[in-house]
């Protein structure tokens, strides 16, 4: 029986990127929804160890991140997100285009570079009109935080 479960798990196809990002949009339902509290569940790990490098060296205090990359906020509150363009690029990598709307702001583009890893999906960068890399400008901060001590 759990041999026919397990293959009736590996024959359900895997989930696109699409339905990934849907489903992360979908945490924010929940009030109390921080993907920065469990970033391994979100990000892809270089993103991952720059964000965790950031913090340890702001010391408790707000370093680079200052913000949600993926509501691109500080408070998600009235939040609407509509995926208007997947782009797959190969079985492991894909690029997804969100229109981010708040109701007291202007619509704002974001680009997701997502990388399929061993647990799913996960966000590698994410790019918008006033910030072409996210990962790369947290990488650039950790550089200059390092060189200043």
């Amino acid at each position: 029986m759990m041999l026919l479960a397990f293959l009736a798990a590996a024959a359900q196809p895997a989930e696109t990127p699409k339905a990934y990002m849907e489903r992360l949009y979908a945490s924010y339902r929940d009030p109390n929804f921080n993907p920065l509290d469990h970033p391994d569940l979100y990000f892809a790990s270089r993103l991952v160890t720059a964000m965790k490098e950031d913090a340890r060296m702001a010391k408790g205090e707000v370093g680079y991140v200052d913000g949600d990359p993926i509501c691109q906020c500080q408070d998600p509150d009235g939040l609407r997100a509509k995926i208007v363009r997947v782009t797959r690029q190969g079985a492991s990598k894909a690029i997804v285009e969100v229109i981010i709307d708040f109701e007291d702001s202007t619509l704002r583009r974001v680009r997701f570079s997502l990388v399929r890893t061993a647990a799913g999906w996960r966000i590698a960068d994410v790019s918008s009109a006033d910030e072409p890399s996210f990962l790369r400008a947290i990488e650039d901060a950790n550089r200059k935080a390092r060189s200043a001590h």
